[in-house]
């Protein structure tokens, strides 16, 4: 059980909250502090009744750009429309607030990279219980039209009723504005899918993808498409095969299924979850049937979209559900849909591969055709997959050519849960009409080298033609860094020895989107405070003999200062009921002695500057009045 794993897992550390931190938000109590990001910071509060709550902030140098107010007020509308108990419901909210705020149910338990990080892998039920929430999670979300867009091993929980799936930062919608559809590239390379990498849009089949991804994860302990540099991990997602050789044979029909080259080919999270519901069995020989649309070994993979289909009536199974369909899941089934012209109610069903594939006589060869309903019930076809797709498994004996071949439905670019093809006559004109230009890439230009503090942006320079729109993914040290697509980044000290880099996605009406990635730049030097320094002056006493001697600094607020003075003659250290301030008071006995004063200037991540001067006291004090 995926509960035994997190409870083999060291339970999260909570940070206590410092003096900078708020004592409360929104009258909510703050306790600690349980994460930081690009974006702001999540503390652990609390009700006034006890319960414990995630409350995630803007940083404060943040509230003021217009754009991350707007991405948060997106995630705040994103998580307050999905309802399933598999992600995290929201509580309360202030988007108006001089620093806004979100907050939710607080879900205890280690995420799972933290789980991976420790034990390596999980069992196999573990991990089918884990893709079993986790589907649940997106086909709530693709219910409401949304795209999650960030699926990662650190965006899920492993709580005590099993996983919950967080962060909408980077939801995006249906109907969003060009600023939530400008191809942000969300997460860490190895979960991002193959239309991700390449600019292109995203849509539900994209979370399947990253749903397959953290399923190989955590049954393998790696990831597909293995680790590396940004720009070697996006090119193997984009052209090469994943290695699923690790999978036992039940998680790699359905793993496999997922990570499709093709969106248009991946199963919808319905499918998922029957999929999943049915028994583990072995894998199936080559003279066995397959089940539930699988095919079985050796014969081309069909994958399985759902599609809708009227419904006869009960108890009247139609030619679909004869042929190995799966019922459509709860969450499907439930959900409410207009009413067709016909009167008739509509279900969703899942077709499996036509008998395991039609053997065409004296080939043994499996053909499929999967049949579909538009919306205005004008019925048309999605071809089987062509030989050489990246998602068809290989055959040993050559294939003869079928009798016939249909042409394959062009994948939609709009964010629904299946495609939906159109008639054959209609699909040459629309492609036609569809198809965008495409950019000339040019380079993208950020300094060579950064400091802490710079605020770099990422330009498009030699672009044909000019992008109307960019967004753009950081990478520190080659680990991504969330800031919401932006394309301004402000180094911060978490960034020392670290270099920076940039993918950038570029947008213009009429063009499909285009990404490039810039150049590294060199490791980010550790700062240095400010040189402090100061001019001595001496003012005689006025009761005692001697003088007081005052080495003033422009002091920085964030710098802490200390002074020592010193008789250079003795080598004692002078001290005063001042303290080590700029101020000391010098005895006459010091007369006609050197005195030495350092000044060392301090920061927490900071390399120190000190300046020291030297001054020689008068031969005499003046007389007292």
């Amino acid at each position: 059980m995926l509960s035994d794993v997190a409870r083999r897992v060291r339970a999260p550390e909570i940070a206590p909250p410092t003096a900078d931190d708020p004592p409360e938000l929104g009258g909510y109590e703050i306790r600690g502090r349980l994460g930081r990001g690009g974006m702001g910071m999540v503390y652990l509060g609390a009700t006034r009744s006890g319960r414990l709550l995630a409350i995630k902030v803007i940083h404060p140098e943040r509230t003021g750009e217009s754009e991350f107010r707007t991405r948060f007020r997106r995630e705040v509308a994103a998580a307050t429309k999905v309802r399933s108990r598999r992600t995290a419901a929201v509580v309360d909210f202030d988007v108006d607030a001089p620093t806004p705020w979100l907050a939710t149910e607080y879900v205890p338990g280690p995420t799972l990279a933290q789980a991976i990080a420790e034990l390596g892998s999980l069992p196999e039920p573990a991990v089918r219980e884990l893709v079993t929430g986790l589907a649940e999670a997106l086909d709530a979300i693709h219910r409401e039209g949304l795209v999650h867009r960030d699926l990662k091993p650190a965006n899920v929980l492993l709580g005590p009723d099993g996983p919950v799936l967080i962060d909408m930062g980077i939801v995006s919608e249906s109907d969003a504005t060009s600023l939530t559809t400008t191809g942000v590239q969300p997460g860490t390379p190895q979960f991002m899918s193959p239309e991700q990498a390449r600019g292109e849009a995203v849509t539900t089949a994209t979370d399947v993808w990253s749903l397959g991804a953290v399923a190989h994860l955590a049954q393998a302990g790696t990831a597909p498409f293995g680790t590396g540099s940004l720009a070697t991990v996006t090119y193997r997602i984009v052209h090469e095969q994943p290695d699923l050789g690790a999978l036992p044979p039940g998680l790699r029909r359905l793993v496999g299924a997922c990570l499709a080259k093709d969106p248009a080919a991946r199963p919808t999270t319905a499918a998922v979850l029957a999929l999943l519901a049915e028994p583990v069995l072995a894998d199936p020989s080559p003279a066995e049937p397959s089940r539930a649309g699988l095919p079985a070994a050796g014969l081309p993979a069909v994958d399985l979209p759902y599609v809708e289909a009227v419904d006869d009536g009960p108890g009247l199974p139609d030619a679909d559900t004869e042929l190995g369909a799966v019922p459509a899941s709860p969450a499907e089934r439930d959900r409410p849909e207009a009413p067709a012209s016909s009167g008739r109610t509509r279900r969703r069903i899942l077709t499996g591969v036509v008998a395991a594939g039609l053997l065409l006589a004296g080939g043994g060869v499996a053909a499929a055709v999967v049949h579909f309903m538009t919306p205005d019930d004008t019925p048309g076809v999605l071809a089987p997959q062509a030989e050489g797709s990246p998602s068809a498994e290989p055959s040993d004996k050559p294939s003869p050519t079928p009798t016939a071949k249909k042409p394959k439905a062009k994948p939609s670019a709009t964010p629904e849960s299946s495609p939906v093809a159109l008639p054959v006559e209609e699909q040459a004109v629309n492609e036609q009409e569809a198809a965008p230009a495409r950019f000339r890439p040019g380079a993208v230009s950020i300094p060579a080298q950064v400091q802490v503090g710079q605020k770099i942006t990422a330009e498009a320079t030699g672009w044909t033609p000019q992008p109307a729109g960019t967004s753009c993914l950081w990478s520190i040290g080659g680990a991504e860094r969330d800031n919401l697509g932006s394309c301004t980044y402000t180094v911060a000290l978490d960034d020392v020895g670290k270099a920076v880099q940039v993918s950038l996605t570029a947008t213009r009406p009429g063009y499909a989107e285009a990404t490039a990635l810039s150049n590294a730049t060199g490791m980010v030097p550790q700062p240095s405070v400010p040189q402090p320094g100061c001019t001595i002056e001496l003012v005689d006493g006025q009761a005692h003999l001697g003088w007081f001697a005052y080495c003033e600094v422009d002091q920085d607020p964030n710098v802490t200062y200390t002074w020592a003075w010193v008789d250079v003659e003795t080598g004692e250290t002078i001290t005063s009921e001042y303290g080590p301030s700029p101020r000391i008071w010098l005895r006459g006995a010091y007369k006609g002695h050197r005195v030495r004063v350092t000044v060392t200037a301090e920061r927490a991540g900071y390399r120190s500057a000190e300046f020291a001067t030297t001054f020689t006291l008068p031969d005499e004090p003046a007389p007292i009045d």
